[in-house]
C-alpha cells in the first residue's frame, strides 16, 4: 500500500506554507512522514512545489490537473502510486496517530474507508483503491471538486467515533491546522 500526503494547498488562511509549521521541534509534514515512512513501502508527496520537499528523498509529484484542490491531489496520487490501495493524508495533520492509520489501512474489501463523525467525512484521512482514479478525473474535468461526491459510486466503510477513540482518544489524527488560531488552540 502507498502513503500518499497531499501538500499542494495555497495555504491562504494560514498566510504561510502548513507543511512547515513548526511543532515542538518538528515541521507537520516531518511529524507525518516518520509516521508514513514506518507503515508504508512507498510514500508519495502530492505538490506543485516540489523543490520544497527534495530533503525528503521521496517520489513528489505535481498535480496532473491543476488548481482542483484536494480532488486534483488525490488524483495525481492514486495515478502515481505503485500499489492497488493508498492512505491519503493532508499535509496539515500534525497528531495523526500510528495505530489509527493501520487499523484503516487493514479494513479489507472496501474501495474507501473514511472517518465519519456528526454526519461529516474526513477524505484527507482516508484510504482509497486505485478504481476510484477514473471516476476522480470524471468529477475533475467536470469541476465538481467534492471528493465525497465520488463516494455512492464505491463500496465504502465508514469509520465511527467508537472505533476512532480505541486508537486515538481525543480523535487528534483528525485535527487540521488551517488558520493562526487552529494553531494556537490545538496545541494543548
Amino acid at each position: 500500500m502507498t502513503g500518499i500526503i497531499l501538500a499542494g494547498g495555497k495555504s491562504s488562511r494560514m498566510g504561510r506554507k502548513k507543511a512547515f509549521i513548526n511543532l515542538d521541534g518538528k515541521t507537520i509534514i516531518d511529524r507525518i512522514l516518520a509516521i508514513l515512512k514506518e507503515v508504508f513501502l512507498e510514500v508519495i508527496i502530492v505538490s506543485n512545489t516540489p523543490e520544497d520537499f527534495s530533503y525528503t528523498n521521496l517520489k513528489v509529484v505535481m498535480d496532473i490537473i491543476s488548481d482542483k484542490g484536494s480532488l486534483g491531489g488525490l488524483y495525481t496520487g492514486l495515478v502515481n502510486m505503485k500499489y492497488e490501495r493508498c492512505f491519503v493524508v493532508a499535509c496539515d495533520m500534525p497528531f495523526i496517530s500510528k495505530s489509527l492509520v493501520k487499523y484503516i489501512i487493514d479494513i479489507p474489501r472496501y474501495d474507501i474507508v473514511v472517518p465519519k463523525i456528526e454526519g461529516f467525512y474526513h477524505p484527507l484521512f482516508a484510504c482509497y483503491s486505485r478504481r476510484c482514479a477514473d471516476l476522480t478525473k470524471k468529477q475533475l474535468e467536470k469541476c465538481n471538486l467534492r471528493i465525497t461526491d465520488i463516494y455512492s459510486y464505491f463500496t465504502v466503510k465508514e469509520i465511527n467515533e467508537y472505533e476512532i477513540r480505541k486508537f486515538d482518544s481525543n480523535m487528534r489524527s483528525l485535527v487540521n491546522i488551517n488558520t493562526p488560531e487552529d494553531l494556537t488552540s490545538t496545541m494543548f
